[in-house]
């Protein structure tokens, strides 16, 4: 019997020892960054750190609700566990945006006076998640709360931070919020709330608050993943590596928050884009989604992108029918019509035309920016004496019956002397539409300056009796020649990717970092919105991008053919 017991405990003190051993297995798994092979360690034992690890891991992988069941499992009985417990839920719950209970739990564990390391971690957690809200989050937030000593944090936090109407109307909530407390605490902020010029010395409406440190901003990817032997796997392919290359160069430049990457095969069907926005959202936690990359797909997304209020960058669709009534989707490619309203503006303020004539092909991508530039041209006080965009397809794109009144001698009635035509043509048929043109302009011997859409780039007028013409063009991307990353980013992408960058890549890069410079500037993802309408004059590899107050990237060059000498 003795023997029997004396091999019990034995078998105990080797199992306590294995269990120690595979506990120390686990954490040096978490440590590297192994946290799937942490898993299987830690969700096979009832050790409460073990447990608390499994939190951990789950929540390093945003598996935040997996975190949350793993960690609710933890009590007092083993206070330095729970307390690191507690801080790793106000965590997660701060990633889920349940701002409310990510306070109650810094604010539970800053009066359980827990280790120095961690008092100091929750401390300034909970001091930045305070200023760090959006008025609708602080609203939620107070409304949620269990602890009266939060509310009075996130009424005092916000003073300086919001207008003062909101700040009179949440001070005036707290105070009915309070039963048989004492007040006198608060006459401070009661006298700088009742001086208006006082209070607006303090408050600054173009601050952002600062994010907890530690944040992380979830990018959503939603390109369609087309077969290797497809022409347009290339256009996806160079698209996500540029955009990862762009996410890893912030995360590396950056210790206080991360970004990561969420990828959706869009596949070519609009009508998936519900399951892919709702993937997106209620998977991943989007804060911002870059794609898709067909117009039609776009305009599909865009509706998801609004219910669920997260921001969507398109980098290439261009159509002008996305935008439309649309608050949170964002183009990052100008559309049609910001083409003709830029060109517009420049042959009138920069150029000092005044008297125009338009031509281009009635349902063409074209239409949308002959109209854009009529309007245009109208609200500067200019003069559009002709104007056609007809159906051209029945009369062979023979122009001849319209471009023969550009001419005043045969215009005898009105005799314009046009200084400019605009002809936006796109499509297959641009360039027997540029070619008729030019004809007609020669037979009339004209010196008549032409404006034209990116089709015209590769007129070749060395060929051409129009030798004293000029041709302007819009051109939305090129790469910028004066920026200086762009040697490091191609040496980089090659060395990552085992590949050369196309204009893709470029464009993927750049959207990448309009949605991450931005989330670097206004913090709260809440603020993405806001921060993108606000952007001027970001300059990227391939596209300069200015959205101005509008949802459509303002940033148009204007291209002038040259001529040989």
């Amino acid at each position: 019997m003795k023997r029997l017991l004396i091999f019990s405990f034995i078998l105990c003190l080797f199992s306590i020892s294995a269990n120690a051993q595979s506990l120390q297995v686990g954490i040096q798994f978490y440590e590297e960054g192994n946290y799937e092979r942490a898993l299987e360690v830690f969700e096979n034992s009832d050790n409460p750190e073990a447990i608390l690890f499994a939190g951990k891991s789950h929540y390093a992988l945003t598996n935040y609700l997996k975190a949350k069941h793993y960690l609710n499992k933890l009590n007092d009985s083993e206070k330095q566990v729970f307390d690191e417990a507690l801080y790793t839920q106000a965590l997660v719950d701060f990633q889920l945006k349940n701002f409310a209970s990510s306070l109650d739990a810094l604010h539970e564990l800053n009066e359980s006076r827990p280790a120095a390391t961690l008092s100091r971690d929750a401390f300034q957690f909970y001091n930045r998640l305070v200023d760090f809200l959006t008025p609708q989050q602080r609203y939620t937030a107070f409304n949620a709360t269990s602890y009266d000593e939060v509310r009075l944090d996130l009424m005092e936090a916000a003073i300086g931070n919001v207008d003062l109407g909101t700040a009179r109307t949440i001070f005036s909530q707290y105070q009915q919020s309070l039963v048989n407390a004492d007040t006198t605490q608060l006459s401070s902020i009661k006298a700088l709330i009742s001086d208006s010029a006082a209070y607006m010395q303090r408050y600054n409406p173009t601050r952002y608050p600062k994010a907890p440190q530690g944040i992380a901003y979830n990018i959503g990817v939603a390109l369609p993943a087309f077969e290797v032997e497809s022409p347009q796997y290339e256009i996806s392919q160079q698209l996500y590596f540029g955009i990862q290359l762009a996410v890893e160069k912030f995360n590396s430049e950056n210790t206080d928050f991360k970004a990561f990457i969420s990828y959706r095969d869009t596949e070519t069907d609009p009508g998936k884009a519900s399951q892919i926005a709702a993937e997106l959202v209620w998977n991943d936690h989007a804060d911002a989604i870059i794609g898709p990359l067909f117009s039609e797909m776009a305009l599909s997304m865009s509706d998801f992108a609004e219910e669920y209020e997260v921001p969507l960058l398109t980098p290439l669709a261009n159509s002008d029918k996305i935008n439309l009534d649309k608050n949170y989707t964002f183009q990052l490619n100008p559309t049609f019509a910001v083409q003709g309203k830029k060109i517009a503006e420049y042959a009138i303020n920069t150029l000092g035309y005044d008297t125009l004539a338009v031509i281009a092909e009635e349902g063409s991508l074209g239409e949308p920016s002959a109209q854009a530039f009529l309007d245009e041209a109208r609200d500067l006080d200019a003069e559009v004496v002709r104007y056609y965009v007809e159906e051209l397809a029945s009369q062979g794109y023979d122009i001849t019956e319209y471009v023969k009144y550009f001419d005043p001698e045969v215009d005898t009635v009105f005799n314009y002397n046009i200084d400019a035509v605009y002809a936006p043509f796109t499509g297959n048929i641009a360039e027997t539409l540029i070619n008729n043109l030019l004809t007609n302009l020669e037979a009339m011997q004209s010196e008549m300056i032409i404006l034209g859409s990116e089709e015209w780039e590769n007129v070749d007028l060395e060929n051409s009796r129009l030798r004293e013409n000029k041709i302007y063009y819009t051109k939305t991307m090129e790469q910028n020649a004066g920026n200086t990353s762009f040697s490091s980013f191609e040496s980089t992408f090659r060395l990552r990717f085992e590949v050369s960058p196309t204009r893709f890549a470029l464009v993927g890069y750049d959207a990448a970092n309009v949605i991450l410079q931005t989330l670097k500037r206004v913090q709260n993802p809440a603020y993405l919105k806001k921060g993108l309408k606000e952007l001027t004059n970001y300059r990227g590899l391939i596209m300069d991008v200015s959205f101005n107050g509008s949802h459509i990237n303002q940033e148009v060059k204007i291209k002038q053919i040259q001529r040989e000498d």
